[in-house]
């Protein structure tokens, strides 16, 4: 009774979906948990946060992370990517321009999530995301489970029968 994703569905999964659980290790070794938005290219998920911050000071320390990607309310509906690998900065140019070309055909596909915002807020976030104190993290995908619980709905079905 296989509910593991195909490559295929997990790209498929990854580029359409918008918040990432990353797992992180605090200084005192215990792990912590962030939401954030990511993009998903290559086999890789980036993401955008503060040079400064929280999170990035833990990456700093120890790069092994763990990513969540999930979603479905019903047993049925249940899908999710978690991925374990080892975040870097990315330095690369193009390979930043690659990702946000990548980030604007998400946002055309599922929404940049801000459309309801106030325009206040659009105007600020724009700025915050812009003004130089942020680093783009790539992590690896070094190990990948997956699960779609939607694929035993049949095995449940005949076992009810």
């Amino acid at each position: 009774m296989a509910t593991s994703l195909t490559p295929d569905e997990v790209r498929g999964f990854l580029e359409n979906q918008r918040t990432l659980v990353l797992a992180t290790i605090k200084k005192d070794g215990a792990p912590v948990m962030h939401a954030l938005w990511f993009t998903y290219l290559d086999n890789a998920v980036y993401f955008n946060i503060q040079a400064r911050s929280f999170k990035n000071q833990n990456i700093q320390r120890d790069n092994r992370v763990s990513c969540l990607v999930e979603a479905g309310e019903t047993y049925f509906d249940l899908r999710g990517v978690m991925i374990q690998g080892r975040c870097a900065p990315v330095e690369d140019a193009q390979e930043m321009e690659r990702v946000q070309a990548a980030l604007a055909a998400k946002n055309a596909r599922i929404g940049s999530g801000t459309e309801e915002l106030p325009a206040y807020f659009s105007e600020s976030r724009s700025r915050r995301t812009t003004r130089g104190d942020r680093v783009m993290l790539k992590v690896s995908m070094d190990k990948v489970t997956t699960w779609d619980f939607g694929k035993v709905r049949e095995h449940y079905k005949q076992a009810g029968s």
